[in-house]
């Protein structure tokens, strides 16, 4: 594509350091790839919060979003300036129904097993995800 890629100027989305991207139990509506910049994934607990996850430079962050995930699972918070490119549940759905069927299958498949997983995780740690 034409457009870098398919990242559209307004879809480009710029945090200063310290900027709550997201927060743990806001409505899950979109996904973040990290185009610059440094953002930590935190888990509230009793005491605070633990770092579950620092994200840089092409990584994604709120994916489960994508596949109907309905709340945040932890806040997002951006540890530098950071520029991301910001993917709307929406907007990654036309995307792929632009794709193969079988493909599209897959991908649902891998979203749900990653979704089942993670849950799994944190019932084993003792999360209330």
């Amino acid at each position: 594509m034409s457009n870098g890629g398919g990242f559209s100027p307004q879809n480009r989305i710029q945090f200063a350091a310290g900027t709550e991207i997201f927060h743990e139990g806001q409505d899950a509506d979109a996904a973040f790839l990290v185009l610059e910049g440094e953002v930590e994934v935190r888990k509230r607990t009793d005491d605070g919060h633990k770092v579950m996850a620092t994200l840089g430079n092409g990584d994604v962050l709120g994916e489960m979003a994508l596949f109907g995930g309905d709340v945040r699972s932890a806040d997002a918070v951006a540890l530098t300036d950071t520029k991301a490119f910001r993917l709307s549940r929406a907007d990654f759905e036309s995307r792929l129904a632009g794709t193969d069927a079988v493909l599209r299958r897959m991908v649902s498949i891998l979203f749900a097993r990653l979704r089942d997983a993670t849950h799994e995780l944190a019932r084993l740690r003792g999360d209330d995800a």
